[in-house]
Order: C-alpha cells, then structure tokens, then sequence
C-alpha cells in the first residue's frame, strides 16, 4: 500500500524538480529484527541522498516506528507490508516472522522494478537463518532474486570505490569449495562482473585477476591441482573471448596489487577470499551488487548484526553507498 510521498516541510523542501527526474529507487528494509531499518533511516537522513534518486522504502513502519525510526518524517514513498506479522517480531531476535517479512518486502520491490515503477533496488541484510525458517530455502538474496527473475547466470560482485571482486561460489561451507568449482562457473562469473563493468561504470578495458584457491597457487600442483584442472582453463577461455584476464595469482599478493589500481576486477574462488580483504581495507564504504538480472540491484557489505540491533549504533555508511550506487549505475 502507498502510504505517502512527501510529509514535513523539511521533506517537501527536498523535492525540487531536479529531484522529481531522478531515478526512483526502491529500498527494502531487510530483516526488521535486525539493523536493516535502523541503516536504511540513518542513511536517508543524509540529504544528499535526494540529490541522487528518489527513494522508495519497502518495510513494516509502525514497527520500524516502535523501535525508533519513524520514516514517516522523510521525503520517501513508503509501502507498508507485512503488517499483520509485524507484532511477532522481535529485536535482536531471528524468527520466522522476521524471515517471513523481509521475504515480503523482497517480492515487493521485484514487483516495483518490474513494473516499470522503480529502476533499481537496494536491500538491507536478511537473516539466511530466519529466511529458511520462514519456509523460503534460499542461500541468500543472490539466489532469491534469480529465482524471482528467472535468472540463469548470476554473480555477486563486491565493489569499493575502484576495487571490485567477484565470487565464483558464494555461502558454501569451505570443504566443499573444492568440489563445487568449475571452469564454466569461472568463467560466467568473470564474464557477468566483466561486463558490467565495461557496460554499466565505462571501464573500457577492464583488467581482471583471476585468484588461485591453493596457497601460492597450488606450487605446480603440490598443494592442489584445481589451478591446473579447473581454473587455468577457465582464464584461456576468458582471454579467448577478448577479456583481459591474468592469473591464477595468490590472493595475499592479489590484493596488494589491486589496492595499487592494478587491476579493475578480481575473480575470487570463495566468500572469505573476497571478504576478508574488503572488510580490512574498506569496510565503511562496501556495497554488494548482484550482476546478471535484469535489473540493478545493491545492498550494503555487511550482516543483520543482530547483536546490535535496537542499540542506535549502527553505521549505516555502506548502505548509504548501496544507495548512490544504485541511483548513479542504473
């Protein structure tokens, strides 16, 4: 249900008609039980924001107001759903109902964008626990979003300023990383961050490094052979198809080059292996983009941190990144 556009004089004074060409971007509020409203109130208290896009949020706003962020005081379209579990949620506290809403605002935003009405879509972290006990058994966003769309080939790039990195496998226990690689997978996953690139932010040439998934790239073999097996091949493809790819290098000394601009992409086998380095050298500014639908999607780089929710001390940073990403790539 549309609840309202503009509210206070303050918000109305936001709207110029300059604003009123910007792109509309629908915003979900993420698993209410944890820091997804209160990073998503946070971040549109920023007024710069409303000089990249219009913001369209997607939650349950009495309960958002409940735990004290009342969005009905901000220069946003608000959609209320979700209203008739809200009152079993809990802050700090995973639960069906939880997983069950955040599951709602998701399908809502798909129908926004779908429909012509939105023209990107941001969401706040869910909970992969709360979203299965809800009855929905997926591994994440990525996955939800192409089950939505129809999506085949899908990839989730992890962008910071001018460094991007691409996962190949995503939430996947480490012992089965191994088993769950291949060079089709490689190569799709370079292929849709490639291009997205190139496409969507005008790097014309980007240059790709494609990471090893054995320590000092497997030593010829002696501590693994995937680099020889799965992941050289996958690179001879890429490079065949005119990507400038190189690799497989050992992701410590990758990182040091890319942090150098050395390269505009890295291709990472494993979550960890993309994360760990982000999360040291950019955290606040980390947003996740899902390449391959039809549609831009972001999110901020981090969890539902549950720990905190309900605290106010949350930094809603990333997800005010999430937010100017949208507006300026879609």
């Amino acid at each position: 249900m549309l609840l309202n556009y503009c509210f206070t004089s303050q918000a109305k004074k936001a709207y110029s008609p300059k604003v009123l060409d910007l792109p509309n971007v629908a915003i979900t509020i993420g698993d209410p039980a944890g820091i997804g409203p209160e990073v998503v109130y946070k971040a549109l208290l920023n007024r710069n924001i409303y000089d990249t896009c219009n913001p369209m949020v997607v939650g349950s706003f009495d309960f958002a107001r409940k735990s004290g962020f009342d969005f009905s005081k901000l220069p946003c379209r608000l959609y209320d759903i979700a209203g008739d579990i809200a009152s079993r949620i809990k802050i700090g506290k995973i639960s069906a109902a939880s997983g069950e809403s955040s599951y709602r605002y998701i399908l809502k935003t798909v129908e926004l964008v779908s429909s012509g009405d939105a023209d990107a879509i941001v969401t706040a972290p869910i909970s992969k626990e709360a979203l299965k006990i809800s009855g929905h058994d997926f591994e994440g966003h990525t996955e939800l979003l192409a089950k939505l769309t129809h999506t085949k080939d899908f990839a989730m790039l992890m962008s910071a300023g001018k460094m991007n990195v691409v996962m190949v496998t995503r939430h996947t226990a480490v012992s089965e990383i191994g088993k769950k690689l291949s060079s089709a997978k490689i190569f799709t996953a370079a292929r849709l961050a490639e291009n997205f690139l190139r496409r969507s932010c005008g790097i014309k040439k980007p240059r790709v490094a494609v990471l090893a998934l054995n320590p000092h790239a497997g030593e010829s073999g002696l501590m693994g052979n995937e680099e020889r097996s799965v992941i050289i091949p996958a690179i001879k493809k890429l490079v065949s198809k005119g990507i400038d790819a190189a690799g497989p290098l050992p992701s410590d000394s990758a990182w040091l080059k890319m942090k150098k601009n050395k390269f505009d992409l890295m291709v990472a086998m494993y979550h960890d292996q993309a994360m760990i380095g982000f999360k040291i050298i950019s955290p606040e500014s980390l947003v996740n983009v899902t390449v391959g639908l039809p549609f831009l999607r972001t999110s901020p780089g981090h969890g539902t941190a549950v720990d905190i929710a309900g605290r106010n001390v949350a930094d809603p940073s990333s997800m005010a990144e999430a937010i100017k990403f949208a507006a300026k790539y879609c």
